[in-house]
């Protein structure tokens, strides 16, 4: 068996994604890049709910 699993459709649905969220910004005049922008919020939640998902893995 030399088959392998290709990625889901993951790329299509963040790609989706990150094109509504630059399209909101805009349309709401909120910054995509800075201290106060979009992408700084955005990568702060990342880290933080992948940092309690080892965590919450991690102890049980």
């Amino acid at each position: 068996m030399d088959e392998t699993i290709g990625p889901m459709s993951a790329r299509i649905d963040q790609q989706q994604l990150a094109q509504q969220l630059v399209e909101s910004a805009r349309s709401e005049g909120v910054e995509l890049v800075g201290p106060d922008g979009v992408l700084t919020g955005l990568t702060k939640q990342v880290l933080e709910t992948a940092l309690e998902a080892e965590m919450t893995e991690h102890l049980g």
